[in-house]
């Protein structure tokens, strides 16, 4: 099997691994893709045949080098701002825009975060020295005949999971945001306790600030990362917060210390110290014990 075949191979697994909700939602998008390509490269050749039909009908003028643009530009509202330049422009465009749409798609779908930005590096040709003519009129060669696939997209997707499903690869990433927050690396030391049922975290994991009719209190960053990851604990979704979590990961403050959760079967309670410290207060011993090994580790 030469290098081509096995290439076609594993983009052909590769596709067979996403759902038919999936494969139809690339499809829709490709096609569309495509058209829109299409359409606009002959939007090019149409703009080359009216400039030269301009210049053919206003070759006897010579007010200024431009006036065969005269009939061709507009000004003011609803103005057309048509080149060859931009038309050219927009079809580069297109590869990206649809990288980025396909992307997106998986990451919102299913909780992951592979980054756009690597997946075009692999996908797309890279510009060129900027003094360089010759490589730069090659690469408007490639852009302007290139046709990205989304099998070629979901490949890319695919291999950024470094061998995981798309569930496995959720819950690495929910675990890992936590497991970072709950450590301090540096020291190779863990930033929390287990005491009975209650997981005591430090490390400044939250702030007191005074205001005029009280006290506001807001998690840091990285406890609100733990406390998206407890949320996952209770009801295994990454997209559904039980009753009082949203407040708490919401970028505004709460004017109580302690939080309780009345619709949660394991996670009964926040409470937040002005030292910066927060406990987490689960119901069982035996649930504390789980999330800590399960969300935050017990190892750097």
């Amino acid at each position: 099997m030469d290098l081509l075949e096995k290439f076609g191979t594993v983009a052909v697994e590769a596709v067979n691994r996403i759902s038919p909700a999936d494969k139809d939602f690339c499809e829709k998008h490709q096609a569309a893709y495509e058209t829109a390509k299409q359409a606009f490269q002959e939007l090019a050749f149409f703009w080359e045949d009216m400039i030269s039909a301009q210049k053919e009908l206003l070759g006897g003028c010579s007010e200024n080098t431009n006036h065969y643009m005269l009939y061709l530009s507009s000004k003011g509202r609803g103005s057309i701002n048509l080149s060859a330049e931009n038309i050219e422009s927009h079809i580069k465009s297109l590869h990206s825009m649809f990288i980025s749409t396909i992307v997106h798609y998986f990451n919102s779908a299913y909780n992951v975060t592979v980054p756009c930005e690597t997946v075009e590096a692999n996908l797309l040709p890279g510009e060129p020295d900027f003094y360089n003519k010759d490589a730069w009129q090659k690469y408007h060669e490639q852009m302007q005949a290139l046709t990205v696939r989304y099998q070629d997209v979901v490949e890319q997707i695919i291999l950024r999971l470094d061998g995981r499903n798309f569930a496995e690869q959720a819950f690495y990433e929910l675990a890992k945001k936590c497991h970072n927050a709950a450590w301090n690396t540096y020291q190779e030391k863990a930033e929390y306790e287990r005491n009975k049922n209650v997981i005591r975290f430090s490390g400044y994991k939250c702030r007191c600030s005074a205001r005029y009719d009280g006290e506001e209190w807001t998690l840091q960053d990285d406890m609100k990362n733990i406390l998206s990851g407890a949320a996952h604990f209770e009801t295994g979704s990454y997209q559904l917060f039980p009753v009082g979590f949203s407040e708490l990961l919401g970028w505004r403050g709460a004017s109580v210390s302690v939080h309780e959760f009345p619709t949660c079967e394991k996670v009964l309670q926040l409470k937040m110290f002005k030292n910066g410290r927060v406990d987490l207060k689960f119901a069982s011993e035996s649930l504390a014990e789980e999330f800590a090994n399960k969300y935050l580790g017990t190892v750097c």
